[in-house]
């Protein structure tokens, strides 16, 4: 074999690494895709099969191999990391909906009433499990997941390869995204936070009227019966509210806007 063929080879081989490193570690996090029910024999072909596709494409844009062994264990690292930044991002953006869910069990008298959430491989509360699960629905269904498969190559414009995301920039932009998606999760509750202050508020009303009444007995299915119809009435408003919230912070990883 000629040492042109040898350096091509191997060149390839190099690049093909440094693509697969970032995708393979989104891919391993992202909501939809980077799920536990999903066999992970399936997400590391998907994420083969996008990296050779994306290869010829990332290839300008990707550095010379270095003669250095330490040098290329060190590009490797930062690519993990730099996927690994963007694919937390991309989870914690469908926690929120979990934290909603919590918020809107513990308004509505549903707290004590826990399932196993596939979402998180843990136990949840029956809203949070509800709203986790059609949060990847409307992912699948409103093309929100292919925004953030087509950001994959713009992650390289804006995430040079080979140079790691500063770590003050990367802390403040978590820091950041945790409070978004925190406010995200409260404007998705106001109405029950509403409805839980308004029972509270009647209940303690009626207890001073009608001390010898077990009011919050007779409160807590009525409690119950409005929040679920509540939620049955706003479900729809609730998702589109949170699918907006995530295209806005997660473009806001790559600076400019993403055209869908």
């Amino acid at each position: 074999m000629s040492i042109d063929l040898a350096q091509f080879i191997t060149g390839n081989v190099f690049a093909f690494l440094l693509v697969f490193c970032r995708i393979g570690c989104i891919f391993m996090l992202m909501p939809g895709i980077g799920e536990s029910f999903v066999p992970a024999r399936v997400r590391l072909e998907l994420a083969l099969l996008v990296s050779f596709i994306l290869l010829p494409l990332l290839a300008p844009r990707l550095p010379a191999m270095p003669e250095d062994a330490v040098r290329v264990c060190e590009y490797i690292l930062i690519e993990a990391g730099v996927g690994i930044f963007i694919g937390f991002i991309m989870r914690l953006l469908l926690t929120t909906l979990e934290v909603a869910g919590m918020l809107i069990a513990m308004q509505i008298g549903l707290s004590n009433a826990m399932v196993l959430n596939p979402t998180i491989q843990n136990q949840g509360s029956v809203t949070g499990t509800l709203l986790s699960m059609l949060g990847i629905v409307l992912l699948f269904e409103s093309g929100l997941l292919d925004m953030a498969l087509k950001s994959l190559v713009q992650s390289y414009a804006v995430f040079k390869p080979g140079v790691f995301i500063p770590i003050g920039d990367m802390t403040h932009f978590i820091s950041q995204s945790v409070n978004d998606s925190f406010s995200l999760a409260l404007r998705i509750v106001a109405p029950f936070m509403i409805l839980g202050i308004v029972f509270q508020l009647t209940g303690g009303l009626m207890v001073k009227m009608i001390p010898q009444m077990q009011i919050f007995f007779v409160l807590a299915p009525l409690q119950i019966l409005f929040g679920l119809a509540i939620l049955a009435a706003s479900l729809g408003t609730m998702m589109a509210v949170w699918g907006r919230g995530y295209e806005e912070i997660f473009t806001r990883i790559f600076s400019i806007p993403l055209v869908i």
